[in-house]
């Protein structure tokens, strides 16, 4: 008989340990899902916070690179009667400072994207360097203006594409 108590509270033992046991594990899960549960929620308000200027950074460099465009560019910056030390100054302070002006989005948008903006207006700062440097002194400005418009920039349509694709994707 002595045997068979101590079996039996063997076995009491063991089931209580393993019903402690099974316990814990239930209460750790269940700790552990919470959790998970929190980073989501935390996860989806961040999103819901950071898609609004994700949106508005795609907006804002497509427009900088919709008025970069040298045919709006010139437009906007060409005047009669201008000289052109005024003119090529004004076509570079205008690029310059509109990508200042949007030079935070960058973080909004991917490492490819702003890459691609950046390229596009190094591209196009150099094709109006190289333009009135190969204008002769006596160049007529009018005529420098009609030479930067008639100049491609698949810089700036690839960013464009991509800033699309980009915000596609948001």
């Amino acid at each position: 008989m002595n045997i068979f108590f101590i079996v039996v509270l063997v076995l009491i033992t063991v089931l209580l340990a393993v019903a402690v046991f099974l316990t814990y594990r239930s209460f750790k899960l269940r700790e552990w899902e919470l959790k998970l549960k929190a980073k989501a929620e935390m996860r989806i308000a961040a999103m819901k916070m950071v898609t609004p200027l994700k949106i508005q950074a795609c907006e804002r460099y497509l427009l900088f690179l919709e008025r970069s465009q040298l045919p709006v560019l010139v437009k906007r910056v060409f005047t009669p009667g201008l000289s052109k030390a005024a003119f090529h100054l004004a076509l570079l302070q205008n690029v310059e400072e509109e990508f200042e002006h949007n030079m935070a989005q960058q973080l909004y948008v991917s490492p490819d994207t702003w890459k691609a903006v950046k390229s596009a207006k190094e591209e196009l700062v150099g094709q109006i360097n190289t333009t009135f440097d190969k204008a002769d002194d006596g160049t007529d400005v009018g005529m420098i203006a009609q030479a930067l418009v008639a100049l491609p920039n698949p810089f700036v349509d690839q960013a464009i594409d991509l800033l699309k694709k980009e915000f596609n994707e948001i």
